[in-house]
């Protein structure tokens, strides 16, 4: 009877994990590989932010998992994933149930709110191709209602754009909207003024972009502030309304606008496996990134609490994390299959790029910083060569240059 390996998940660290775990196990015949979303396409979430700014078209970042039928061992299936029985070996879908031999659980995350009042009601979330192009929809018809508008002070709010943290994405998305704004949008609109535009950033902490050095974040800093954008550092923000957004020292702010960047959880169904798990509900792995209590179950990405003794922290969840633990995984699962021993997870820093707007970025690769326009150019260059299939490639290479050409397409994406 064949072995099966289910994942869930089809984001950096599922989706890895099973072209490794392919591409490993080819020739073993009695081993079935299955992968599970209920979304039938990977999503390229690094580039989320051009999305909204309109310089990368939406399907461009999507690659459809579906196009490994066929040509692999590996069968995808859409479906949406409702529970996990570890005691069973069996993972509940929408379309029954599927039992395992080894699970990997890749589940990601989802944003958290922190219990702030009216925060998940009222702000944008950031997280989905969806969120992406609502938002952009949103900001056009900020600007068409602000054209109309005669009362002042309706006007500047309409034209207020605030965003709930300042990591890699916050920055990177309130750069993209600074540069949509002021650079594409307000040449359109005759009866506004560009200076009544406002991007504002609050952030709870005393620096922005945590993943760089402080001496990049610093840099970072003052190349926002010199864009116009307002930063606010040691702002947590209290309360979101219809209309403001409430600071603890007692600011508020009056936008129409309010974006949720502010960071993530663990996805409800990781959050309800009654194991081990950190105050943001990720599972606590072994050095195997196994579930200590389940044997053959492992969890990665932003679901896993992976402490890493040399940071003495638990490691971020990002792609570059995700993908280093997919490839660890997938050795460890062919080993244990051949009855050799396991290798427990190392994690290798490669760096980390910040897009700042258009021919702007700061970022740190192999121990040496950039910023400006080389740290832009790495920035685009590094997530071009990792980004899915050679037809997104060149789709984005194209979208990148017609919008260095030529002036952003303002349609809403209404459908």
């Amino acid at each position: 009877m064949a072995r099966r390996i289910v994942i869930l998940g089809a984001g950096f660290g599922g989706l890895f994990t099973a072209l490794e775990l392919e591409r490993r196990l080819r020739e073993e015949k009695t081993l079935e590989i299955r992968l599970l979303d209920a979304r039938n396409f990977h999503l390229f979430s690094p580039m989320l932010h051009e999305v909204t700014s309109g310089i990368i078209e939406p399907r461009h970042v999507v690659w459809p998992v579906r196009a490994l039928s066929g040509k692999t061992r590996l069968t995808f299936e859409t479906r949406e994933i409702r529970s996990i029985d570890l005691e069973g070996r069996k993972v509940l879908t929408d379309s029954g149930e599927v039992g395992y031999d080894h699970l990997v659980i890749a589940l990601g995350s989802v944003t958290n709110y922190f219990g702030i009042s009216g925060a998940e009601e009222k702000a944008f979330n950031f997280k989905t191709l969806k969120d992406a192009v609502r938002l952009r929809n949103h900001i056009l018809e900020m600007f068409e209602r602000a054209d109309l508008e005669r009362d002042p002070s309706k006007r500047r709010r309409l034209l207020t754009f605030t965003l709930v943290g300042a990591g890699c994405t916050g920055v990177e998305l309130a750069t993209e909207i600074h540069d949509l704004a002021r650079k594409a949008l307000a040449r359109h609109y005759p009866h506004l003024d560009v200076r009544e535009v406002r991007v504002v950033v609050a952030e709870a902490t005393g620096r922005i972009i945590p993943c760089v050095s402080d001496q990049l974040a610093n840099r970072g800093l003052e190349k926002l502030k010199q864009k116009g954008i307002d930063v606010r550092l040691y702002s947590p923000v209290v309360r979101v309304s219809d209309g403001a957004v409430e600071l603890a020292n007692g600011d508020v702010v009056t936008t129409d606008t309010v974006i949720w960047t502010a960071g993530v959880k663990a996805n409800p169904i990781v959050e309800a496996l009654p194991v081990d798990k950190d105050k943001l509900g990720r599972v606590v792995v072994d050095e195997y990134l196994e579930i200590p209590a389940f044997p053959g179950v492992v969890a990665i990405g932003d679901c896993a609490h992976c402490w890493d003794g040399r940071l003495n922290a638990a490691l971020p969840p990002t792609a570059q994390v995700a993908i280093q633990q997919a490839d660890c995984v997938a050795d460890n699962i062919m080993r244990g299959l051949r009855g050799e021993r396991k290798e427990p997870f190392v994690y290798r820093h490669r760096g980390d790029l910040v897009s700042l707007g258009a021919g702007d970025g700061v970022g740190e690769i192999a121990g040496m910083a950039f910023s400006g326009l080389p740290a832009w150019l790495l920035w685009r260059s590094v997530f071009l060569v990792k980004l899915f299939g050679w037809k997104n490639r060149i789709r984005v290479a194209l979208d990148w240059i017609i919008s260095s050409l030529f002036q952003r397409d303002l349609a809403k994406l209404e459908w």
